[in-house]
């Protein structure tokens, strides 16, 4: 339960594409997730996300970025905590044949059965049924293209669930200037 009394939402897994956007300075992804953040949205980091982000871009603002990550309120980075783990992910690695960053994602999102929050959706189509499991996505896209569009519209939780579409909500967070560090919320430029 969430602390109005209201029942706390699945938790999104933030995929190497949202993570890599944040670091090269996407404004409207970077206050689209403060403002999920804001909102009491539980996040999910999965930590060989953050390392394949950082591959991308190399430099002291990156790892800056990064580590911004983990002072969100709603955040929670998910190591690779074991040897179970470890042996969990060489397994997905091998279903999927995800890189280990993208496998991870599949991971820490089969075993917690949250959807994954994407700027690829057709990364995560491709497979979405190659666990036991089916993986669940939501893509974030243009805020101007509907769902189901051509472009980065076209999105949807795959196996059955119904689409989500999160453009909707991205025009209230682009508004938004800087975050106002006694509502709790990061700021980050």
């Amino acid at each position: 339960m969430s602390e109005d009394g209201g029942a706390t939402p699945a938790p999104y897994v933030l995929d190497v594409s949202v993570l890599t956007a944040i670091t090269r300075g996407d404004y409207g992804i970077m206050t689209f997730i403060q403002g999920l953040d804001a909102s009491g949205q539980p996040l999910v980091i999965p930590a060989l996300a953050i390392a394949g982000a950082s591959l991308d871009l190399r430099s002291d603002d990156t790892e800056a970025i990064l580590h911004g990550l983990e002072r969100l309120e709603s955040a929670m980075i998910a190591p690779l905590r074991d040897a179970e783990q470890a042996v969990r992910l060489a397994a997905v690695i091998a279903r999927t044949g995800l890189d280990p960053w993208d496998a991870h994602v599949a991971a820490v999102a089969d075993a917690a059965v949250c959807p994954i929050l994407t700027l690829g959706a057709a990364r995560w189509r491709e497979h979405a049924a190659d666990l036991d499991e089916p993986l669940h996505f939501i893509e974030i896209a243009d805020p101007d293209e509907g769902p189901g569009g051509p472009g980065p519209g076209a999105l949807g939780a795959r196996s059955g669930t119904p689409s989500r579409h999160l453009s909707y909500l991205l025009p209230c967070f682009l508004a938004q200037s800087r975050s106002d560090p006694d509502l709790g919320r990061t700021e980050w430029g």
